[in-house]
């Protein structure tokens, strides 16, 4: 058995997801490197601006000493050097028109050929030059709140020195930039504060949207519950008038699917008990009948065989009740559906029935042709069997619906059976082998493919109405 994944509440998910929203700008400067590059170039306009503080200083010391030499004017200066060194953490290099190092801030590397640096060859050139070269080495074990700087880098900055319109030197400047989390930890005093307020506001929005989203979730799980426990009074309103939209649109799925459930099960609980009813009197008749011809063997053959044909006759309409509601359960079920002209399908039936007036025209429908020829003639041999002819079937079509009207000019349907009529196993011509089951199809037909079907009637006219969806050309 794998092992089952942690599981968190709706409030704990939001305080992650609200504290990683607010670091992600953070984590989005270090991890591509911007805020590192950033500090690299405040670090090299920083010396720069130094490198040209003292290009001007020594150019100037030199104007005012014509006859000393570069590296006596740069031997002057090395106190001052010394000391900036100490105040700025940067280190000052002079080199002469080869290269060569004549004096630097912290008295090493004297003599030393610089000369193929790139920054130092821009500035031997006469122009500025700059260059970001790694340390290498070990990572730096400063500490963070020290003035000295982590990074991995080192910024070279040069600057040409100019004698008299000639390139006679360089003045070289070099730093260590600050690290990204070095740099984080020194601002944090100042962050700190507001940071903390953010963290709180994004955790206080958590805790708010989380508790009002996780109300509306356990609603909705309580009302499942109770659906699925078979419970009648389900309060699902705090969920519907949950201000999280999403939930609100979840309950009113749920309350459809709640409803619909009902429905479905007051449905089979009609459906088994008109089932029961329905077949428990021709069921009882033959047990009956067939009980009496076992046990009187004096009966006389005619009325032996009179018995047996009024069990062929409830056998007979047991077989016809069995196939109607298999025809019913196949309309609920809907399927196998496809673009049909109701035109087409009325008038392929027609020639089965005689006395059958047609007018109007149809529209195109998407349905399943088997259930709509039985609707049709379900309707057609009931207005035949109780109306005088001719019988009238009429196409119509109108603002989008479309379908029938059968109507014929028999007795009518009295006011106490109408509303019955759709009814499952309700019939008045029980006598003559009727099942009930007729009209129930074709409602349950309709009502699957998106229509319904009503019927008026008074004495000399009766009209039944099927009403289907009309389907979109080309679509």
């Amino acid at each position: 058995m794998s092992r089952a994944e942690p599981v968190l509440s709706i409030r704990t998910w939001l305080v992650i997801s609200h504290l990683f929203v607010l670091l992600l700008p953070i984590l989005a400067l270090a991890g591509t490197g911007a805020f590192a590059r950033d500090l690299w170039r405040q670090t090299q306009e920083d010396i720069d601006h130094q490198a040209v503080l003292w290009r001007l200083a020594l150019e100037a010391e030199l104007d005012r000493s014509p006859d000393a030499s570069l590296k006596e004017v740069a031997s002057a200066l090395g106190p001052r050097m010394a000391a900036a060194r100490e105040a700025t953490l940067a280190g000052l290099r002079i080199t002469d028109a080869e290269g060569v190092v004549l004096m630097s801030s912290n008295g090493t590397g004297l003599g030393e050929d610089v000369s193929s640096d790139t920054e130092v060859q821009q500035a031997l050139a006469g122009a500025p030059g700059a260059d970001i070269r790694y340390k290498g080495g070990t990572r730096s074990t400063v500490p963070l709140a020290s003035a000295s700087r982590r990074s991995p880098v080192r910024i070279f900055v040069a600057q040409p020195l100019v004698r008299r319109g000639e390139v006679v030197g360089a003045i070289l400047v070099s730093r260590t930039p600050r690290e990204e989390i070095q740099t984080l930890y020194q601002m944090a005093p100042q962050l700190g504060l507001g940071l903390g307020a953010a963290v709180f506001l994004a955790v206080a929005i958590a805790f708010s949207g989380g508790r009002r989203f996780a109300s509306s979730l356990h609603s909705l799980s309580e009302a499942s519950r109770r659906i699925a426990s078979g419970g009648e009074h389900i309060d699902l309103d705090p969920a519907l008038n949950s201000h999280v939209s999403e939930t609100r649109v979840l309950a009113e799925a749920m309350d459809t699917m709640r409803r619909r459930l009902q429905e479905r099960m007051a449905y089979i609980s009609e459906f088994a008990a008109n089932v029961s009813h329905e077949f428990k009197t021709p069921v009882t008749t033959l047990r009956g009948t067939l009980e009496l011809l076992r046990d009187d063997d004096e009966m006389a053959p005619a009325q032996r065989l009179r018995f047996m044909d009024n069990a062929l006759a409830d056998l007979e309409r047991l077989n016809r009740m069995i196939g109607g509601l298999l025809a019913l359960a196949r309309a609920e079920e809907g399927g196998g559906r496809e673009p049909l002209s109701l035109d087409s399908l009325v008038r392929g039936i027609l020639p089965r029935f005689e006395g059958v007036e047609l007018s109007g025209e149809g529209g195109s429908i998407v349905a399943n042709q088997a259930q709509l020829e039985a609707v049709i003639i379900n309707l057609l041999q009931n207005a035949q069997h109780y109306g005088a002819s001719p019988v009238q079937l009429r196409l119509w079509r109108e603002g989008g619906k479309t379908g029938i009207e059968v109507e014929d000019h028999g007795p009518g349907i009295s006011a106490a059976n109408l509303p019955k009529v759709f009814d499952r196993f309700f019939t008045t011509a029980r006598a003559s082998g009727g099942t009930g089951l007729g009209l129930a199809l074709v409602e349950a037909v309709c009502r699957a493919h998106g229509g319904g079907v009503s019927v008026q009637s008074g004495p000399g006219r009766t009209v039944f109405r099927v009403e289907l969806p009309e389907a979109i050309v080309g679509s």
